[in-house]
């Protein structure tokens, strides 16, 4: 094992094998996200979204409808920033603000299914970045990683959707 190898294990505090497989699938993410982040960036100027206001709308993809204040706390922004960012995707049309059922003064903030179009816009750019890595290896590999991640993944948990 060489010397970063076994730094970056011990870091980690990870047996080596679980270690080397993160740094493995570190450097597949790292030879997508060039891809990603460039479609990501260009999605994001085109609609005039920040990080913080994407980062809120992936919060409402993957938890649901959500009060200003669960959205802030979970965004780790405050109130007023998140009131002033929702304000702005509303007007946008990204999200609805819809008097929450159980407290008339709140607002529940939910996606629209423009918000939605955009979330899965990048979902697409994510799979075609891995589409276009893994395309270029023999599809005896291919499908012999495919095999690995059909026991895997079934044994992980599912992604986080909206109820």
């Amino acid at each position: 094992m060489c010397m970063d190898a076994y730094i970056e294990s011990q870091e980690s505090g990870q047996p080596e094998d679980i270690a080397r497989l993160g740094r493995s699938f570190d450097h597949l993410h790292s030879l997508a996200a060039a891809q990603i982040f460039t479609s990501m960036a260009r999605s994001m100027h085109t609609s005039d979204i920040t990080f913080s206001q994407l980062n809120a709308l992936f919060r409402l993809y993957t938890h649901g409808p959500q009060r200003i204040a669960d959205l802030a706390e979970g965004a780790h922004l405050s109130h007023c920033a998140t009131s002033r960012l929702i304000s702005r995707l509303a007007k946008e049309g990204q999200v609805d603000k819809q008097p929450n059922a159980q407290n008339r003064r709140e607002r529940l903030i939910s996606l629209t299914p423009e918000g939605l179009a955009f979330l899965r816009s990048l979902k697409l750019n994510t799979t075609a970045a891995y589409e276009n890595l893994f395309r270029t290896l023999p599809s005896s590999l291919t499908d012999r990683l495919q095999a690995v991640l059909d026991d895997i993944l079934p044994l992980l948990p599912p992604p986080e959707m909206p109820g």
